[in-house]
């Protein structure tokens, strides 16, 4: 594109590579339009290399470069850029898949459109006339400027083009200025220095779509160094020195030394702090399931919440002979199967061990009674197969600490000759 005129032309490559553009520069566009004063570049690879240091050494073209990372730098390839894309994209659709073909003409309809910068087509202030279009031909158009020899031509050509660069060059100046009022509204430039704290504009595809997201990332930098003294271009590196270190303009940077530290390193710790919460929340699951347990074991053996270290204690001190602690009694006397049955049905979670002693008593009395009476031999083998019932159902290895099973419980009474009701338990 030239500077001045505004005249572009776009060529379609397959590749980026030094070859390829030198050839569509110096060997199409120079051989038609001339050589430049001045070849102004991006500072990308395909401009900086040998080839074109020796191509631009023999021609006398000097090299420019833009600023780096700041592509308003270039603004005015830029904004063809932009117009070009958008006069590809009212293609049909068919015309689309093969944008190549169509990309000459879209480029000469811009060249003969009147620039709003130049208040001109670059067609005319590059060739001094306005292109014969078929819409001449349509409407009957006809050129009014026809001079009868090359001597008459050139002079009024001469009196155009100054006119038309010197109305060109005025306009040029008035939106210049106009863009640069209106870029100052939204722009506070201040001078970073290093340590300084900078926040970086979102450019990603984060944070929602595109009206909702952040105009700032969320990480917080610290400027390293600023690359040349008068140069916009700073180096940063984020803070809790987490990521790679970046090169930005000083356009894309916010200084942010007024946000407090321990937000920042709020968001360094987080995944450290959000660990510590769920192996806290864990631990206390398992402390509220162990209650829960602890609650309905006490619910079963019938005691309440607060009396259940206290009907533990009964009952276990009496049966501290069976205790495991104690080494009278062996675990594997107390895990029979055929026993368990009998110990898990025992009568202390209803009645309690001192009911249980109190009956045991009570019938000894009642069997040295039937002894000594002796009425008949059939009451006194009655009085032994009770009392080897007693001694059987009663055992007390049915007094244990932890109970392994738990059933519902079946109460029986029967009754002896002499009416003296005999508890027992299946």
């Amino acid at each position: 594109m030239d500077h001045f005129t505004r005249f572009a032309q776009a060529y379609p490559c397959r590749d980026k590579s030094a070859k390829t553009a030198a050839e569509k520069i110096f060997g199409d566009f120079v051989l038609k339009f001339g050589f430049p004063t001045r070849l102004h570049h991006d500072q990308g690879r395909e401009f900086e290399n040998k080839l074109f240091a020796k191509l631009e050494g023999y021609s006398g073209v000097k090299g420019s470069r833009t600023t780096p990372y700041h592509p308003q730098g270039n603004g005015q390839v830029e904004r063809f850029n932009r117009t070009l894309l958008a006069m590809l994209r009212n293609l049909p659709e068919g015309a689309k898949a093969d944008w190549k073909a169509s990309l000459a003409k879209v480029v000469h309809a811009y060249n003969c459109t009147r620039s709003e910068a130049t208040g001109y087509a670059p067609y005319f202030l590059l060739f001094g006339r306005n292109p014969r279009l078929p819409i001449d031909m349509i409407f009957g158009l006809t050129a009014n400027d026809q001079s009868p020899s090359h001597q008459d031509y050139a002079e009024k050509w001469k009196i155009r083009m100054k006119d038309a660069y010197k109305l060109a060059s005025a306009t040029a100046c008035k939106e210049s200025r106009r863009g640069k009022v209106l870029y100052d509204r939204k722009t506070h430039g201040a001078e970073l220095y290093p340590g300084c704290r900078v926040l970086v504009r979102n450019f990603g595809e984060k944070g929602g779509p595109g009206k909702l997201r952040s105009f700032w990332e969320d990480q917080v930098f610290q400027v390293t160094q600023r690359k040349h003294k008068e140069s916009p271009v700073y180096e940063i590196k984020p803070e809790n020195g987490k990521g790679r270190v970046r090169v930005v303009h000083r356009n894309l940077l916010l200084p942010c030394d007024f946000l407090p530290v321990e937000k920042v390193n709020s968001h360094a710790e987080l995944g450290k702090q959000k660990q510590k919460n769920n192996k806290d929340r864990h631990e206390r699951h398992e402390q509220e399931d162990s209650s829960e347990d602890e609650d309905e074991w006490r619910a079963i053996r019938g005691l309440s919440t607060e009396q259940g270290e206290c009907g533990r204690q009964s009952w276990w001190t009496e049966a501290s002979e069976f205790n495991a602690e104690s080494g009278a009694g062996s675990r594997e006397d107390l895990c029979d199967d055929n026993d368990m049955e009998h110990q898990e049905d025992c009568e202390e979670e209803n009645l309690g061990v001192n009911d249980i002693e109190h009956q045991r008593d009570q019938h000894d009395e009642d069997t040295e009674a039937q002894e000594n009476n002796k009425d008949t031999e059939q009451t006194h083998q009655l009085e032994m197969e009770c009392s080897d019932q007693e001694d059987t159902d009663q055992s007390p290895v049915s007094v244990k600490k932890y109970p392994f099973r738990m059933r519902k419980q079946k109460l029986m009474f029967t009754y002896h000759k002499l009416g003296q009701p005999t508890l027992a338990l299946e």
